[in-house]
């Protein structure tokens, strides 16, 4: 199969690339009908490959987020693992899945075009134990829904937590800043952060902070009052659906349930685009691409520079491994890790 596969549903146009599992394009119209690229990205597959991309449009694991220390404990066994973020691990380490290489085949079922991508992980790949058989679901759904479905099984307990890690710019890709997206999380709790952006163990309200998007706000309203690691901006774990310090009792095999729920939504004023983000996970990442400097020229030359996208990564707490308080990210022999995404979108008048 080549490289890249195109799948079409009505007026929205998504492209995947085997390497990575990346969403590359996605083309959704806006309220006048006009289609633009809303996200991040670049035209050939080199800076996925070689790390330049911050992990623009992959699927990222085996553990999505930090690890701190670049270790943990095990069933009374210590793993080691790259420290490829300061002192912590990120994103599966060096060479995580997002610049492997997946196979892939075409899907065509009633809910719409889909192409399904498998990854075979060694036991030891990037010092994590067990071999793990990793499957990706994409489909782009009859109604306007990009549909993210991740399946994993291993042969060995490990640590699994996977996560679609889209920039989104609901504008298109190259149309400036993403601060004026209306934005609301369905968590009413968060999970503070060091000064290396790791948890430090604690579920806290949301209520009177500026971390509070339970109600509609613009993101750069109140990022400039973000504390935390420079460059500044968003970059924390919400809890999502309520589940708050009582995260850990109320998930299942990792996930708060088995059908997706409304986590997130964001709307562009100005193309009348929005998205609603469902999941079946426990936690949502929300990033306001902080890090992004300009020095990266993306598809058809665009620059990115600082807000130019956001991630809303749905996922299991950071370093949860590490993290007695939070849901259990360990996935042992016979069971099956089940974690499904949709970004539902819609047009506002």
């Amino acid at each position: 199969m080549a490289h890249s596969i195109l799948l079409r549903n009505g007026g929205i146009e998504v492209t995947i690339l085997r390497r990575g599992a990346i969403i590359q394009s996605l083309r959704v119209p806006d309220r006048n009908g006009n289609a633009a690229d809303i996200v991040l990205g670049f035209d050939d597959e080199q800076p996925y490959k070689d790390g330049t991309s911050p992990y623009m449009g992959a699927l990222v694991g085996r553990v999505a987020n930090r690890i701190a220390g670049a270790r943990f404990n095990l069933d009374g066994k210590e793993y080691k693992l790259a420290a490829n973020n300061g002192p912590n691990c990120l994103h599966g380490g060096k060479v995580g899945f997002d610049k492997v290489e997946w196979s892939a085949e075409h899907t065509d079922e009633k809910r719409g075009p889909g192409v399904r991508l498998a990854y075979t992980s060694s036991d030891g790949e990037e010092g994590f134990p067990g071999a793990v058989q990793v499957a990706v679901h994409y489909v782009l759904t009859h109604a306007n829904e990009l549909i993210t479905e991740m399946h994993a099984t291993t042969d060995k307990a490990t640590p699994l937590n996977l996560a679609q890690h889209s920039y989104f710019n609901l504008a298109g890709h190259g149309s400036g800043t993403v601060l004026s997206h209306q934005l609301t999380i369905h968590g009413d709790h968060f999970t503070p952060v060091d000064d290396v952006s790791i948890p430090l163990g604690d579920i806290t309200p949301v209520s009177g902070t500026p971390f509070d998007f339970t109600q509609p706000h613009a993101v750069g309203e109140r990022i400039d009052e973000v504390p935390g690691p420079a460059p500044g901006g968003y970059d924390h774990n919400y809890v999502l659906f309520g589940l708050g310090p009582d995260a850990r009792d109320k998930c299942t095999g990792g996930m708060a349930s088995d059908t997706p729920q409304l986590a997130a939504t964001v709307l562009d004023p100005q193309s009348g685009r929005g998205m609603h983000v469902l999941t079946t996970a426990p936690g949502v990442q929300f990033y306001s691409g902080n890090f992004l400097d300009g020095s990266l020229r993306g598809k058809g030359g665009a620059v990115y520079a600082k807000h130019a996208g956001l991630c809303l990564e749905t996922q299991g707490f950071p370093d949860a491994i590490n993290q007695p308080n939070f849901p259990s990210v360990v996935l042992r022999p016979g069971e099956e890790y089940r974690h499904s995404l949709v970004y539902r979108f819609f047009n506002q008048d």
